[in-house]
């Protein structure tokens, strides 16, 4: 059920106001048709609402672009600094008639170098059924890597195929891999993705977990509060081929303060981060939330959080091969129907995954979106 409230007045200038309160998300869908009964100009105020996630974005673009096809003009206020964030990547301002009210987005930031894509070879004819599938799976945990082995034959004894599962936990086992861009489906960091994407691979199915969200802090004890407080700082972060990083970079540059302007000490993994920066080593650091929200609550309180990410859409994706694209409704079919039987619900348990989902175009544009503005593809 719905965390969200819509409530509909009149301002004495004549004009509808219609005040969010709550959670904009999959669930909102029902009650936010009710702006589709709008006949003249509307303000929607923003000011109560806590978080709107992709789901809940694609549902307010759909309805904005039918408003706008009617005549009838938006406007919108009250959005906090995430919120503005997204209208404007996702493209929703187009469709409101104030869209100076977003919060400004740094357009062009200076590229950064990662490492070049593996070239893909020329797609081949779909292979025959009986032909082996290389399945490559980036690990989040290494507790889940039995769980995985589970799911590859929970998918070839429903499928009939072989297929030759490859786990990788970390950049340095994905190093001596084969390269992702031969493999036939890849269940990809939100990094790896974006480069599978841009090389022509499928974004099918996301799971139903946390995504990956930055988290980034100082020292308590500095006496630098804030990013004017602070000239060429030293950052430290895991590696430079990681989206909690790009969602970093992405924070600083909405708070006005350009992420160019900052050195970048990539240090191999985030404890490291940690304890480089309470030795003195570094003045902040990116991490991800799921990182910082375990550490110790004795070294939680020698930190403070300047900044973190609420956007929804960086999550691990499952990405098929484009030479397998006439298999992508068997694909989907059976990564979903796991949740149908005893064995597959024991298997997302494993894997810490509540079930899988076709992600929203919205979230793997603006997956897309942030990894072009800070990592480009060469």
């Amino acid at each position: 059920m719905t965390s969200l409230e819509v409530i509909t007045r009149q301002h004495a200038a004549g004009k509808t106001v219609v005040s969010l309160q709550g959670v904009i998300d999959a669930d909102a869908k029902e009650r936010l048709e009710v702006l589709l009964s709008i006949e003249d100009s509307a303000v929607l105020d923003f000011s109560a609402v806590q978080r709107v996630n992709s789901m809940g974005l694609a549902i307010l673009l759909n309805i904005l672009k039918q408003l706008q096809t009617q005549g009838i003009a938006v406007h919108a206020e009250g959005m906090n600094r995430m919120t503005a964030m997204l209208f404007k990547m996702t493209g929703l301002n187009q469709y409101l008639q104030n869209p100076s009210a977003s919060a400004p987005v740094c357009d062009t930031p200076a590229p950064i170098t990662t490492r070049t894509p593996t070239a893909v070879p020329s797609a081949p004819t779909d292979p025959s059924p009986s032909s082996h599938w290389r399945f490559s799976v980036s690990l989040q945990d290494r507790g889940q890597l039995e769980s995985w082995y589970f799911l590859n034959t929970h998918l070839q004894r429903h499928w009939g195929h072989t297929i030759r599962l490859e786990p990788h936990f970390g950049a340095l086992d994905q190093d001596h891999a084969a390269p992702l861009a031969t493999s036939d489906m890849v269940f990809a960091s939100p990094f790896v993705a974006c480069e599978l994407i841009d090389e022509g691979f499928l974004p099918l199915m996301v799971p139903c977990s946390d995504p990956e969200e930055a988290v980034i802090v100082r020292r308590r004890d500095d006496e630098r509060k804030t990013w004017g407080h602070f000239t060429r700082p030293k950052i430290l972060t895991a590696r430079i081929e990681s989206y909690v990083y790009l969602l970093g970079r992405m924070l600083i540059d909405e708070t006005g303060y350009s992420s160019d302007d900052a050195n970048y000490l990539f240090v191999g993994n985030d404890m490291k981060s940690i304890q480089m920066l309470l030795k003195n080593m570094g003045d902040i650091a990116i991490l991800p939330r799921q990182t910082f929200s375990g550490l110790a609550s004795i070294t939680r309180s020698t930190l403070e959080v300047m900044d973190e990410s609420r956007t929804d859409f960086a999550y691990h994706t499952l990405c098929l091969s484009p030479h397998r694209k006439s298999t992508v409704l068997k694909v989907k079919e059976l990564f979903l129907s796991l949740k149908s039987d005893t064995k597959g619900q024991n298997i997302l348990r494993g894997l810490g995954i509540h079930d899988w989902r076709e992600p929203a175009q919205e979230e793997i544009s603006m997956l897309t979106e942030v990894y072009h503005r800070y990592a480009g593809s060469g």
